[in-house]
């Protein structure tokens, strides 16, 4: 076989004086045909080692890269990775690549999945970085593209884990940075999540702790009986030793320390002994003392405790709370449960501002569970923001809330934490359905999803399960206390629908597999409102048009007429409201999103 390198050149004398001169005069006026540039780096890119193209392609580029100017070659932007390859071609034609080989094995042996897989990425960069600028230039893109993908999620979950090692529950901001580090780990893709893992568990856990109320008033307990053995003639490194348990406490575990002004007094005693015991003595830390007869708020940094005596609430209107400059409580009467007129409701707030809140009531020293919903109101938010719920595992989920310019109404009858979200999602089946905004916005408050990912399947029938789980996360309805009736239990739907029953917006002797009908929805969507509170007026049957009204059975109508005066239902193309014609995920999406705007819950 013939030395490569020679017939390359022979290749290069035989090009026509013609073609240099005009390339000579292209020079000279500093003018080019960009196509022809092009077609030798589009050349030059076919170059594979791998191929039996190789040799051609070396070829054909080589000798086009001569036939332009010296003013064009400046333009080729991958000639170094021509001549890597001609400077490491052997005189068979056969391309040696010692170093670039020994990079691209190390690279095709790296597998996210592997155990080994961040110490391979490490090698593959180790392997990389030898390499001669020239050899870099022969390595197929594919391959370099890949490693800087790598190397930048490394460093994306890298910064993400330092944030979990950095959180400390007595940090001031601990709940913020929580939020900030989990909303930075729900970005990363799946993989790599799946590599730290072990380290947020933890973080969740110890998460989760913070909030619990069982484990604070265990912790809590421990310091209450520390300051009840205590007495005004403790030792002063005695009672130093309680002051350091009590400030070692979180700002809700301090909550639950009723007899703190006992360790206060025994301090301010022993403080005043030397001059004699000065009743007058104020400390200027000293906490306020909370009257049970007026409505107050106590704010210590970012959180907020909130003491509402039953008694001094408004019977006829919603009580209105100003807790801070961003956020407001609105609380009926109604929402209290009964037999509590002598009690105090205690609620706390933990504002993060931008992150979103965290929101915990008691009465008695019990968590307390409002008979109907109430209002926490939060200004300063992007108006395209949206409110979820975190869930005890760290996920997010569903929160009823109205949106406006101005503000975020929240509706919650239990203590919550919420976080403030502003994701995007995508369908690629919805792009030309006529109600494709519908079904966007309760996808992005996470109440509806579709069955496969980024596949919404609006013309697919809805069963009466998915419609009762999809309706208790956009309303956060709370499991029923009765147990399940064994249909439903142990199935994924069984909390959902029991909620809904509980609720009175389902009936029990309904089929969680039956695809849901118009009639059906017409029925829930009224009950819905019924249980948010909303006022229901008596319908005008005069008023309706629907062709086969007069045919459907009295309940039918009533909560066909209803729902047709709220414009939550319409009729159907032919004048006929259809009771029995099945609904459609498109169509429900209509349905659901029109009664939670009538619900003050969108």
């Amino acid at each position: 076989m013939k030395n490569k390198k020679s017939a390359l050149l022979l290749s290069l004398a035989a090009i026509p004086a013609a073609v240099t001169f005009a390339s000579n005069d292209v020079a000279a006026n500093n003018t080019y045909d960009w196509t022809q540039a092009q077609e030798v780096v589009k050349l030059i890119d076919k170059i594979d080692p791998k191929s039996t193209t190789y040799n051609y392609y070396l070829t054909e580029a080589y000798n086009a890269y001569y036939r332009l100017s010296e003013y064009e070659r400046q333009f080729v932007s991958n000639a170094s990775r021509l001549f890597y390859y001609y400077n490491n071609t052997s005189s068979d034609g056969n391309h040696v690549q010692p170093g670039i080989d020994s990079f691209i094995k190390k690279m095709n042996a790296i597998s996210i999945g592997k155990a080994t897989f961040l110490r391979d990425v490490k090698e593959a960069n180790r392997s990389y970085d030898s390499l001669t600028e020239a050899q870099k230039a022969g390595v197929p893109h594919y391959y370099v593209t890949q490693l800087t993908t790598y190397n930048t999620n490394i460093a994306k979950m890298t910064a993400v884990e330092n944030s979990f090692n950095a959180l400390d529950v007595m940090d001031t901001n601990y709940v913020a940075n929580y939020l900030a580090a989990l909303r930075d780990y729900n970005t990363l893709d799946y993989n790599y999540r799946k590599l730290i893992e072990k380290t947020v568990n933890i973080k969740i856990e110890q998460y989760n702790q913070y909030h619990n109320t069982d484990y604070n008033r265990s912790i809590a307990q421990q310091v209450i009986t520390a300051i009840s053995k205590l007495t005004t003639s403790s030792h002063e490194a005695d009672v130093a030793k309680v002051r350091a348990l009590y400030n070692g406490l979180t700002s809700l575990q301090k909550s639950y320390i009723a007899n703190y002004r006992d360790l206060q007094y025994i301090e301010d005693v022993q403080k005043n002994i030397p001059n004699g015991w000065n009743p007058d003595y104020v400390d200027e830390n000293e906490e306020e003392v909370i009257p049970n007869d007026k409505i107050s708020v106590i704010e210590d940094g970012s959180t907020y405790t909130i003491y509402l005596p039953v008694s001094k609430m408004n019977p006829r209107s919603a009580t209105t709370i100003k807790v801070s400059n961003t956020i407001t409580l609105v609380i009926p009467k109604s929402a209290v449960p009964e037999s509590n007129e002598s009690a105090v409701i205690v609620m706390t707030i933990d504002d993060y501002e931008d992150y979103g809140l965290n929101f915990y009531a008691s009465i008695y020293d019990k968590e307390l569970e409002f008979s109907t919903y109430i209002d926490i109101i939060v200004k300063g938010l992007n108006a395209d923001d949206t409110i979820v719920k975190v869930a005890e595992n760290g996920d997010t989920v569903a929160a009823p809330h109205k949106r406006t310019a101005k503000q975020h109404t929240i509706k919650t009858k239990t203590s919550n934490e919420y976080a403030v979200e502003n994701d995007e999602l995508f369908f690629y089946d919805v792009v030309t359905e006529p109600l494709r905004y519908e079904i966007l916005q309760l996808a992005k408050r996470k109440i509806v999803s579709g069955p496969e990912e980024n596949y919404y399947r609006p013309k697919a029938n809805i069963t009466l399960a998915q419609y009762a789980t999809m309706i208790s996360r956009a309303m956060d309805l709370p499991p029923a206390d009765r147990a399940s009736n064994g249909d439903l239990q142990g199935k994924w739907y069984e909390d959902a629908m029991e909620a809904l029953v509980a609720a009175n917006i389902l009936d029990s002797n309904h089929s969680p597999n039956q695809i849901v009908t118009r009639k059906q929805a017409a029925q829930i969507s009224i009950r819905m409102l019924e249980h948010a509170g909303i006022p229901i007026s008596a319908p005008n049957y005069s008023a309706v048009r629907f062709k086969d009204f007069k045919q459907m059975t009295e309940a039918d109508r009533y909560y066909a007429a209803v729902a047709n005066e709220l414009g939550i239902f319409d009729g159907k193309v032919d004048g006929r409201f259809d009771p029995n014609g099945q609904l459609t995920r498109a169509q429900m999406a209509k349905v659901l999103q029109r009664t939670l705007k009538h619900a003050k819950m969108m």
